[in-house]
């Protein structure tokens, strides 16, 4: 946990103009003076911009108050439009985000790494005519999207943009190989062996998450077996000779995990998409593998160790740098899994209106009714279509925060964060949900003035 301690004051400026003389002087008539205004000086249709802003504001703030009162005690909300806060609800409250924590995972993803940042796994190995002498190697770099051609389609969410890791075969398969004299060796050396968050339960464990590793295909996981190897690598391995022998190359030996020497030649190496397109998948799915294996790439790159606690300690000091307010705030993951992570409204409502309504985070949300973690929810009404958000749900725990668009290019940033029993359950939370978007919606909203007059 840590605290940023300090406040800077917030100063109001009032410029006040004087007219200045004192000499009288009688009017004098020009000219005709003008006809009578056609519309009377009283009339609705001369209702001032700020009664109409009021009026809206005064929508949203009604509605809006049906959302407070159902709100359980652990709950924040912060709703900030044209950069002023509408409604704030114990924002500094530090409360368990549950993947609402994967925002902030993101916006560190793409500044210290940066949008463009793509992973590159390796094959390694000497070819010698059909056969390869020795070992073949596969050497992970991190690539959370490591996947077979089948696997999106067993997916709750499926892969958007997936690293096809059938394509290194594809290689071997164009140079002609047809036989491994070796083993399939998995190389995860790149980073730590950290499998899981200690603090994470059974429940999580390989469910949710894990075993970690700088080498996975599909999660972790190897076709026809329900449980997963505990050395994702060794999955790795095993799940490459599968596909290999599929292709008709034999593999002679056993798969094996080792570290991989820099004398081997490189075979073929295989690219992934851009990280922005990395944290699409991570905020859209909500994947909590693509999480915390970003977690290890930030300290890869932020501190030169692909450790979960030098990843987070990277993602503590950018909180500080960006002058995000960081009290209260206790990280454990980058996936929001560990229910001893907690965050506030103020700092997610303040990470989405820093990064802005087209900024690489926001765009990056799922969209209400179409995408990801939103595909089922708010289907139709407001918000349907254009809304971005991400969700967040553990036992007990439910959130959403994101960004609702508006007229004329303008936008409202909610955060919304629910502790307590009950508060992930449907018949509780989805009716507050939707008064909530409502009354953002409601920021549409103009005074009629037609419907003033009489």
């Amino acid at each position: 946990m840590f605290t940023l301690c300090g406040a800077i004051p917030l100063l109001s400026v009032w410029q006040v103009a004087l007219a200045a003389g004192d000499e009288v002087r009688p009017l004098a008539i020009q000219r005709e003076l003008p006809d009578s205004p056609v519309t009377p000086i009283l009339s609705a249709r001369r209702v001032p911009q700020s009664l109409v802003d009021l009026n809206s504001a005064g929508r949203v703030n009604a509605k809006l108050g049906q959302v407070i009162a159902a709100l359980p005690p652990d709950s924040c909300l912060k709703v900030i439009t044209d950069s002023k806060t509408i409604v704030g609800v114990n924002t500094t409250k530090a409360l368990v985000p549950g993947s609402n924590l994967k925002l902030l995972t993101a916006a560190v993803a793409l500044d210290v790494l940066g949008p463009e940042h793509r992973y590159s796994t390796k094959m390694l190995g000497i070819v010698s005519g059909s056969v390869v002498r020795g070992d073949l190697w596969l050497v992970g770099s991190g690539d959370p999207l490591l996947t077979t051609r089948v696997y999106p389609s067993t997916e709750k969410y499926p892969t958007i943009t997936p690293t096809d890791v059938e394509k290194l075969v594809d290689a071997l398969v164009a140079l002609g190989v047809s036989a491994i004299e070796g083993s399939i060796v998995g190389d995860e050396s790149l980073y730590d062996t950290e499998r899981y968050v200690p603090s994470w339960g059974d429940g999580i464990r390989s469910v949710e998450a894990g075993p970690l590793g700088a080498l996975m295909i599909n999660d972790g996981a190897v076709s026809g077996s329900p449980i997963k190897p505990a050395n994702p690598a060794l999955a790795a391995a095993t799940e490459f000779t599968r596909l290999l022998t599929s292709r008709g190359i034999s593999v002679r030996n056993a798969p094996k995990v080792g570290i991989s020497s820099s004398d081997t030649p490189l075979i073929a190496s295989l690219e992934s998409v851009s990280m922005r397109e990395v944290v699409t998948e991570m905020l859209v799915n909500s994947d909590n593998n693509t999480a915390e294996l970003l977690v290890k790439e930030i300290g890869r790159v932020g501190r030169s160790s692909a450790t979960r606690i030098d990843g987070l300690n990277v993602i503590a000091s950018k909180i500080a740098e960006w002058g995000l307010p960081g009290e209260g705030v206790a990280l454990l993951d980058g996936s929001g899994l560990d229910r001893t992570n907690l965050l506030t409204c103020d700092l997610l409502a303040q990470l989405l209106e820093r990064d802005g309504q087209n900024g690489l985070v926001t765009t990056a949300l799922a969209t209400a009714g179409k995408t990801g973690t939103l595909r089922d929810v708010f289907l139709s009404g407001p918000g349907s279509g254009t809304m971005r958000a991400k969700t967040g749900t553990l036992n007990g725990v439910k959130s959403l925060s994101g960004m609702f668009p508006l007229d004329d290019g303008r936008s409202t940033v909610f955060a919304l964060i629910m502790n307590g029993s009950g508060a992930s359950t449907v018949n509780f939370y989805r009716p507050i949900w939707n008064n909530l978007v409502t009354a953002l919606s409601f920021g549409n909203k103009k005074l009629e003035v037609e419907m003033l007059l009489p």
